[in-house]
């Protein structure tokens, strides 16, 4: 184990924490800021946060793995969404009795942090969005927008170990990131059922699909922002998955939420990143650290 790998041990603390939504498995990195909730993206888990650590080893980061990903099990008592993600986020805070936090948060997570905003303003002190959270430019039918997230991620190979994982994923959705970076293989490790010895994927598939369309076929993500008074700030990606790629959010489009939400006081391009590499990549995450630091009390 090299040097930053025995300090990251070190400074980072997991747990499990019983809350009145059910448990949520958390991973924490302590610093010297205020609480900082840092939520994942729709495929990822807690560990996505590793490389902003590094970059802001000052923030206090608790970042919990989202119902039916990493340790954290999948609700059965109703359809997965960006509202019951933040009610459940707003459920740990109150386990873990923190009664405001700033809140970053990376793609679909991005969209929950907006909703927590939303709907439980007096728990959010800011929030910071990561290729994520604003509206996107058109909305898609439920169905069909189900069948897609359905067959994108229903993967049912089993790994042979989590290098052979990490060299898939960053072949079909991270073409930006380093396959070998130890980060980015022990970040995907945390999604096989046996770890860094491989096995299948454990994600739950229907919450990931009832997620993907409570933000992509839907008008809800329109009237939550508007809810918002948060003071907010945005990074978003010049590509979507690899050079060249269409992005998730056009400049144009950015700067036309931009002129009617006066709580959006930042927004950034980051270029020639993608939306795995924005945060993935010490780069990207040097970025996102900078623009967080504005946000957080130290």
């Amino acid at each position: 184990m090299t040097h930053p790998q025995r300090q990251r041990q070190r400074q980072r603390q997991r747990q499990r924490t019983e809350t009145a939504a059910g448990p949520f498995h958390t991973l924490t990195w302590t610093g010297d800021s205020t609480p900082v909730l840092a939520i994942h993206g729709v495929s990822s888990t807690s560990r996505l946060w590793t490389w902003l650590h590094e970059a802001a080893p000052w923030a206090t980061l608790i970042a919990p793995d989202l119902p039916g990903r990493g340790l954290t099990p999948a609700r059965r008592d109703r359809p997965s969404s960006v509202g019951a993600h933040a009610d459940g986020l707003a459920a740990l805070l109150d386990a873990l009795h923190l009664t405001r936090v700033d809140v970053v948060g990376m793609s679909l997570g991005g969209f929950i942090a907006v909703e927590l905003a939303a709907r439980h303003p007096h728990r959010v002190r800011s929030l910071t969005l990561i290729d994520g959270g604003l509206p996107v430019s058109a909305t898609l039918p439920p169905d069909l927008l189900a069948n897609s997230l359905r067959t994108k991620y229903d993967d049912q190979k089993v790994w042979a170990d989590a290098a052979a994982y990490a060299a898939h994923y960053a072949a079909t959705s991270a073409p930006l990131a380093d396959a070998t970076d130890p980060r980015f293989v022990e970040m995907l490790a945390h999604d096989l059922r046996d770890g860094a010895a491989g096995g299948p994927v454990v994600r739950d598939l229907e919450t990931v699909v009832d997620d993907g369309v409570s933000v992509l076929g839907s008008e809800r993500p329109v009237t939550a922002l508007a809810q918002v008074t948060a003071p907010t700030r945005l990074l978003y990606a010049e590509w979507s998955a690899g050079e060249g790629s269409a992005p998730m959010y056009a400049p144009e489009h950015v700067a036309e939420i931009a002129g009617r939400t006066p709580h959006l006081l930042h927004t950034e391009l980051v270029e020639r990143v993608d939306h795995a590499a924005i945060i993935m990549t010490d780069r990207g995450a040097e970025r996102c650290a900078s623009v967080l630091a504005k946000a957080v009390e130290r």
